[in-house]
């Protein structure tokens, strides 16, 4: 089945097409304001576009040029009362026009054009895996590819992840962009470094036939992504510690494969304000995720070889967590016996002493007299 949108601004022509493309098989969606047809693209993912041509604000030609700079992959129909934007149309790239009135059988056969160059798209263009990771920096794998796509400039990657970072397809004030990229510079200064930005990311997304792109809503821009198959290692993260509140053997693999892939903190290679907030945020599901597995893995008594590697992973970033301290000397006993608990303890005080003018918590030290005791 395929999925048509029709945009015109009448709303009975707008129906009156809209049932008749849904008495096809397809399935159908109609707006009068083109505004709202534009945020719903990425929700709906239509096939076909029927655009009437005649729009105040933005007119079908208009449209058709936004979808197309976004590289939304969808056939375009427009639909005018006038033959003379024939020409017009398809340079654009629209397969087809419809006059109106409309003729049934001219739309029925647009449909069936539609349908044709569909399955032969699908047939010949499989989806590839796009992957970005913004642990440590930002960096965009697509399929099997070993190498991320390079970035034109440092601060084009820091964009994307902004914008990334939004979630949402809700425009982001350009003000806001400048202020948090550029705090040092002056507005127009800014401005300009911002517009060309936003062109090298197009550019590096268009070089690269990644279906992502940024448009500008006048005082904003806003993040369209119209591929279909997309991972993101940080939402991935932050699903994980929200979406499974208890480890079991059907998500164990999931969840250690996610954890124990923790190697750098959240765009650690950059140092703008922005990115402290946001770092420490998603530094916090990790160690939400992190903790609740080494509890897993005591419950069931895993290795101690298993657990204790997970333990000093958290203890790398927060190496005076007083818990994990405790937890890493008594692996160490079981692991190495007597001697390897011993030189785990004196090396901690002696961080300790050092770093805080500090002892040992009571937990640890008393866990360690245990250990000698015993």
């Amino acid at each position: 089945m395929i999925k048509a949108m029709v945009v015109d601004d009448e709303t009975l022509t707008n129906d009156h097409i809209c049932e008749l493309i849904r008495d096809t098989g397809a399935e159908v969606e109609g707006y009068t304001n083109p505004h709202e047809a534009l945020d719903n693209i990425m929700r709906f993912k239509p096939d076909v576009l029927f655009l009437d041509i005649e729009m105040p604000e933005i007119n079908g030609l208009q449209f058709a040029e936004i979808v197309n700079s976004i590289e939304y992959d969808c056939e375009i129909i427009f639909i005018t009362a006038y033959n003379q934007y024939a020409i017009n149309a398809f340079r654009v790239n629209a397969i087809d026009y419809l006059l109106k009135p409309i003729i049934v059988e001219e739309l029925y056969n647009s449909i069936e054009r539609v349908k044709k160059r569909r399955f032969l798209t699908f047939s010949v263009s499989p989806n590839k895996e796009i992957k970005i990771s913004l642990f440590g920096g930002v960096s965009l794998y697509i399929g099997d590819e070993k190498k991320p796509i390079r970035w034109m400039t440092a601060k084009s990657a820091e964009i994307f992840a902004f914008m990334l970072l939004g979630k949402d397809d809700k425009e982001i004030s350009k003000w806001r962009l400048m202020n948090e990229v550029w705090p040092d510079k002056d507005k127009d200064k800014a401005d300009i470094n911002l517009r060309s930005t936003i062109s090298r990311l197009n550019k590096t997304f268009r070089e690269n036939s990644i279906k992502i792109s940024i448009i500008s809503t006048g005082n904003g821009y806003k993040l369209l992504i119209a591929e279909p198959d997309i991972r993101i290692d940080a939402f991935e993260l932050e699903n994980l510690v929200f979406s499974i509140t208890e480890i079991d053997d059907s998500n164990l693999e999931c969840y250690e494969s996610i954890i124990l892939d923790y190697k750098y903190m959240l765009l650690e290679d950059f140092n703008s304000d922005w990115c402290y907030f946001e770092r420490e945020n998603y530094h916090r599901y990790f160690l939400n995720g992190a903790r609740k597995l080494v509890k897993y893995y005591k419950d069931i008594n895993a290795e101690p070889i298993k657990i204790l590697r997970l333990v000093e992973l958290i203890i790398k970033y927060e190496p005076y967590d007083e818990e994990m301290r405790e937890n890493a000397l008594m692996f160490h006993y079981k692991i190495g016996g007597i001697k390897k608990a011993e030189k785990y303890y004196n090396e901690y005080y002696e961080m300790m002493e050092n770093d805080l003018q500090m002892e040992p918590s009571a937990a640890v030290k008393e866990l360690y007299k245990y250990i000698l005791d015993n």
